[in-house]
């Protein structure tokens, strides 16, 4: 019985020309969001950076708003030194735009998302050189500028409990 009215609609349809309707796999428009996102944070960091420097980024709701977040870290040696390079956090706006909410000095890989929260934004763990890993924790208006100021982190993290945002190649 549907293959009459599918027969019926494109007879109908036969001197316009009968046209297929597909739509759009979810996947598909999750990864255009992704490439508008990608292509608004490049203007982000550029416009921070004044320069086309090279970074790593990854992008996670970290403040629980439903828009993803972006962290990105940037590399090369305007940006990079012994102890590490600069990290930064943008927080997601409307239509994939990005707001700088503070820059973290020497930052290195592995860094993670974790679940906790602190003021409303999941806490980070990252690598800092000479100290090892360390758990930043929002204070309400930022992340802590210098990991290398922070205690070693010493618990271990359930597997479900943290995200790897970047990791070393």
């Amino acid at each position: 019985m549907q293959y009459k009215y599918l027969t019926a609609l494109c007879l109908t349809a036969t001197l316009g020309g009968c046209a297929t309707v597909t739509e759009q796999p979810a996947q598909s428009l999750k990864q255009q969001n992704l490439g508008k996102a990608a292509e608004q944070l490049q203007q982000a960091v550029h416009g921070y950076t004044q320069d086309q420097a090279a970074y790593l980024k990854a992008f996670d709701d970290l403040n629980g708003d439903g828009v993803d977040d972006a962290v990105v870290l940037l590399q090369g040696q305007n940006w990079c030194g012994s102890g590490g390079c600069t990290m930064l956090i943008f927080r997601g706006l409307d239509q994939q735009k990005f707001q700088l909410v503070n820059k973290v000095t020497v930052a290195d890989v592995p860094i993670y998302a974790l679940s906790k929260t602190s003021q409303g934004w999941k806490n980070l763990a990252l690598y800092s050189k000479g100290n090892g890993t360390v758990v930043l924790k929002f204070n309400g208006q930022a992340y802590p500028n210098n990991p290398s100021l922070l205690p070693k982190e010493t618990a271990k993290f359930a597997p479900e409990s943290f995200k790897l945002l970047i990791g070393q190649d």
